[in-house]
C-alpha cells in the first residue's frame, strides 16, 4: 500500500492531463484522461469534479480538494511597495499653480 498526498494527487493529474488545452469542460478532461489511459484512482476523481469549465490544472485541484481555494479580495504575493513608487499626489499639482 502507498501513501496518498494532495501533492502526489495533483502530479499524478498532471501527468494524466499533460497537453490538453485549456480552458476545458469536464467532459473534456475525462475524455483527455481516457485517452491517456488514466488510471482509476485518476478516473474516478475526475469523474467527481463539479460539472464546469476549468481555466487549467490549479482550479480543478482547488475543485477537487487537493490545492486550497484562493480567497477573493487577498493577494498571493505583495505588490509593489509604495515607498518604492516615486509618483506627485494629486494636490502637489494644485498647489504650484
Amino acid at each position: 500500500m502507498y501513501r496518498r498526498t494532495s501533492r502526489a494527487d495533483l502530479a499524478r493529474l498532471g501527468h494524466v492531463l499533460a497537453g490538453l488545452s485549456y480552458p476545458a469542460a469536464k467532459w473534456q478532461i475525462i475524455a483527455h484522461a481516457d485517452h491517456y489511459g488514466a488510471d482509476s484512482v485518476s478516473a474516478a476523481q475526475l469523474w467527481s469534479l463539479p460539472v464546469g469549465t476549468y481555466r487549467d490544472l490549479a482550479e480543478i485541484g482547488v475543485a477537487l480538494g487537493l490545492l486550497p481555494a484562493v480567497r477573493s479580495g487577498y493577494r498571493q504575493q505583495p505588490g509593489v511597495q509604495a515607498a518604492g513608487v516615486d509618483r506627485p499626489r494629486a494636490d502637489e499639482g494644485a498647489r504650484d499653480a
